[in-house]
């Protein structure tokens, strides 16, 4: 019989008593011995059944250092030549930080979009969920020619949160930049005319064609590019 005494519970010597039955090392480990059996039976220790199990610990082990050491050289390839983190730079130096590196994107891409009021009567510190809903009947009213999936996605969209609202000037193909003028008329009304349409090119021109986005001009926030 291979008598077991919970007297030290290193892992070294738990897995030296598991490999060499001849060990007097001792084992304390839940994962390795059942405790509830050595208080309810006196059957002898099975010793190749334990030499299984610290296999299948050792193989554990391994796998979980090759994945640690994998860990600890991508952390190392973050650091500069000088050894500091990446995380010690200012973002506005080129260096995100590690959250950003392990995301694959740059800080700044995150930053929001300071806006202008399109006219006079705009509300440029309007939110966006605000703004989606002054707009809705706009958004909606573009897609109404197109096919149901396409109108069911951009409510889909709105509900989810999850419309990606744009400058016009910030979105390549976009073109068109709204040019605002007031007037007032001969009976001393005012009034405001809008120019500057041009049509959209490339990726915009197909994401809007495809009913997958929509371009127009808003009095809180210019000339927006909504996609989804």
């Amino acid at each position: 019989m291979t008598s077991i005494a919970a007297t030290n519970n290193s892992p070294a010597n738990v897995l030296t008593s598991l490999l060499d039955p001849a060990s007097s090392g001792t084992v304390t480990s839940s994962a390795v011995v059942d405790t509830q059996a050595q208080t309810t039976s006196s059957d002898p220790v099975d010793v190749v059944d334990l030499s299984d199990r610290a296999k299948q610990i050792l193989a554990r082990a391994n796998i979980e250092q090759v994945a640690a050491d994998k860990l600890s050289g991508f952390l190392q390839s973050l650091k500069d030549p000088d050894g500091k983190s990446a995380t010690s730079h200012d973002s506005t130096k080129g260096q995100g930080s590690l959250f950003d590196k392990l995301r694959g994107q740059a800080s700044g891409a995150t930053k929001p979009t300071t806006w202008t009021a399109g006219s006079k009567a705009g509300d440029a510190s309007i939110s966006d969920a605000d703004f989606i809903a002054k707009y809705r009947d706009s958004l909606e009213g573009a897609l109404q020619d197109f096919p149901a999936d396409k109108r069911a996605a951009l409510e889909a969209a709105i509900s989810n949160g999850t419309l990606t609202i744009q400058k016009g000037s910030d979105v390549e193909g976009y073109n068109t930049r709204t040019t605002i003028t007031y007037n007032v008329g001969p009976g001393g009304g005012q009034g405001m005319s809008t120019s500057g349409y041009r049509p959209p090119t490339g990726a915009t021109k197909e994401a809007i064609a495809s009913g997958n986005a929509v371009g127009f001009w808003t009095e809180d926030r210019g000339d927006v590019y909504i996609s989804w």
